[in-house]
């Protein structure tokens, strides 16, 4: 019986580790191929849990020893900077484009509106959070899960929360121009 016992102990640490060595190896073949386009300053620093989508790869710098949660999704279009150091959780978006509002058509036109994003070094960022377009991240701050940051936080700050407010209004009477000569969005 206690053979049995140590069998299975050792056949057991033995395939956790096979394990980890695979996953760690598809990690980096996955970062290489995913991210030959982004500049990276340490490759084999890049961390990765698992895939996620980048748009706009040569506009995304990523700092050493960096780590990206599975499922991210980052929308480099404007610019992203990332931090050496910096820890981004599952599920995280970073968008750096806006839809045009005040164009000529409804709900919005073709244009696209665009600014950076710039995260600093030593950063966490918690699961689900979505980084809106034009935000600078300090370093050392610290972003909990499910956060909407819509405006800079400073170095060291702590924030969580997704609370909205109005930042604007459309013209009534042009909305409404636009709506009866139907210049609308065509998809």
């Amino acid at each position: 019986m206690k053979f049995i016992k140590l069998f299975l102990n050792v056949f057991i640490f033995l395939l956790v580790k096979v394990t980890v060595k695979f996953q760690s190896h598809y990690s980096k073949a996955m970062a290489k191929e995913k991210f030959k386009k982004v500049s990276v300053k340490d490759m084999e620093k890049l961390k990765l849990e698992g895939d996620g989508t980048i748009h706009e790869p040569v506009n995304l710098t990523i700092g050493t020893d960096v780590f990206l949660g599975s499922n991210f999704f980052i929308r480099a279009a404007g610019g992203v900077t990332i931090g050496d150091y910096t820890h981004i959780s599952r599920n995280v978006v970073i968008h750096t484009v806006n839809h045009n509002i005040k164009g000529a058509l409804l709900p919005y036109d073709r244009a696209d509106i665009l600014n950076s994003v710039v995260i600093g070094k030593y950063v966490w960022i918690g699961m689900n959070v979505s980084i809106l377009p034009g935000v600078t991240i300090g370093d050392g701050a610290v972003i909990g899960m499910g956060t909407v940051v819509s405006k800079d936080v400073n170095s060291g700050d702590v924030v969580v929360g997704s609370s909205h407010r109005v930042i604007g209004k459309r013209d009534e009477a042009e909305t409404l121009d636009k709506v009866v000569k139907e210049q609308y969005l065509k998809l």
